[in-house]
């Protein structure tokens, strides 16, 4: 993956693209009033969804997004299906009529249909007719902003590029197979500030959060007084994992390292010797967003290790989470994989409000509904085939039950 993100970088994607567009329509065809149809072109804003807007097209988004809106002709008299591609690059350090560096996303569900899964991209394909058009300000793609990931952070300027092709063309790390299968092309800048670690500062730091993420896995396990080699197994597997990534020459010298760290990490955190809030504000320095969700994903994961949750544990994941700023919805998504399958859970024996994801900052109300999401996807899996997992969510059925009563809902 390394060598895949530095290669986006030094590729000219779209050096034979210059110059190969058509910049959108001629006019020559008319909408249903008689007027003729303008050139097809886009424009981007920055914001949350209008309530219009979002009624009009059954949304329910309280955060911002990237709205492109079309306008212009789509259709041709030589094509009955188009294929319509969204790709989106950094210009910060281009002239706005050239073409950046590759955006990457953090959300597999807006990336290119690539075999990595990494590069932003989205498309769709739909019939034509010569005089297909979007009416003026017609809202084509939303895009949660933050699912973008630009190289580096700060003040980035995004270009956004819409390309209408023949239905057959494929994209690959942003670059066009054939560029003559573009039939318009329109584009639009916007200024995005990126308060977290671009991808490339990502993989420069890749090594050093590697460490602070075994460090924090340590921790961890030694939260609730002793170190089990089951957990140990799992830090190691997850180093292991790592190597395998890398080149050959590489993964003898990375193995080598992580077994002197994962040695000397154990001893320090055995012996209470790290700084929790000094190692947690290193690592929310450097750490991307995927690399957090990776942290938290072996954090649940040790935390299971041995057969129980115990409390320390999910005090200590659920801090790890709240201080790294991940979406806590998704943490309570993967924590209640992890919890499904335990054997114990300590805290159940005085339901915790963390255990549900629930935070000091909400409303009664808020913690209502969000109780009442947990109890419906608990209650689906009490007749769960599954005997461990059926006895798991009746134990959690019941603490939901009890911290409902607390709040009246």
């Amino acid at each position: 993956m390394e060598g895949i993100l530095i290669w986006l970088v030094v590729v000219v994607i779209w050096a034979v693209i210059k110059g190969a567009f058509s910049s959108g329509g001629s006019g020559k065809y008319q909408d249903e009033a008689g007027d003729d149809i303008d050139a097809f072109a886009i424009s981007v804003k920055h914001q949350i969804p209008d309530k219009a807007l979002q009624k009009e097209r059954n949304l329910n988004i309280n955060f911002k997004c990237f709205i492109i809106n079309a306008s212009g002709l789509i259709g041709t008299a030589y094509h009955n299906k188009i294929k319509i591609i969204l790709s989106c690059y950094d210009n910060t350090d281009k002239n706005d009529d050239e073409i950046g560096t590759t955006v990457v996303t953090a959300h597999e569900a807006y990336a290119e249909n690539s075999q990595y899964k990494r590069v932003f991209g989205k498309e769709f394909v739909m019939d034509v007719s010569q005089s297909t058009y979007y009416p003026k300000n017609t809202a084509l793609f939303f895009v949660p902003s933050e699912f973008i990931v630009p190289p580096h952070s700060g003040k980035r300027r995004l270009k956004f590029v819409v390309n209408i092709c023949d239905a057959d063309t494929q994209v690959t790390f942003g670059g066009y197979d054939d560029t003559s299968k573009i039939i318009y092309h329109a584009s639009d800048l916007v200024d995005f500030s990126y308060k977290d670690v671009g991808y490339l500062d990502a993989v420069i730091n890749k090594d050093k959060v590697e460490d602070l993420t075994i460090k924090l896995a340590m921790c961890m396990a030694a939260s609730d007084g002793h170190l089990d080699q089951k957990e140990l197994n799992v830090i190691k597997d997850w180093a292991k994992n790592l190597t395998n990534l890398l080149e050959e020459d590489k993964q003898a010298e990375r193995k080598k390292h992580f077994s002197k760290f994962i040695k000397e990490t154990y001893t320090s955190a055995k012996a209470k010797r790290i700084s929790i809030s000094d190692l947690v504000k290193e690592f929310n320095k450097i750490a991307s967003k995927t690399q957090k969700y990776e942290a938290i994903e072996l954090l649940l994961n040790i935390s299971s290790a041995d057969g129980k949750l115990s409390k320390e544990e999910e005090v200590f994941i659920n801090k790890i989470a709240k201080t790294t700023n991940i979406d806590l919805k998704t943490f309570r998504d993967m924590k209640n994989k992890v919890v499904a399958n335990v054997e114990k859970i300590e805290t159940l024996e005085k339901p915790s409000e963390t255990t549900f994801g629930l935070s000091d900052d909400m409303t009664d109300k808020e913690k209502c509904r969000s109780l009442t999401k947990q109890y419906s996807k608990w209650k689906g899996q009490t007749t769960h085939k599954d005997p461990k997992r059926k006895k798991r969510a009746k134990e959690m059925i019941k603490a939901i039950a009890d911290l409902r009563k607390q709040y009246n809902c």
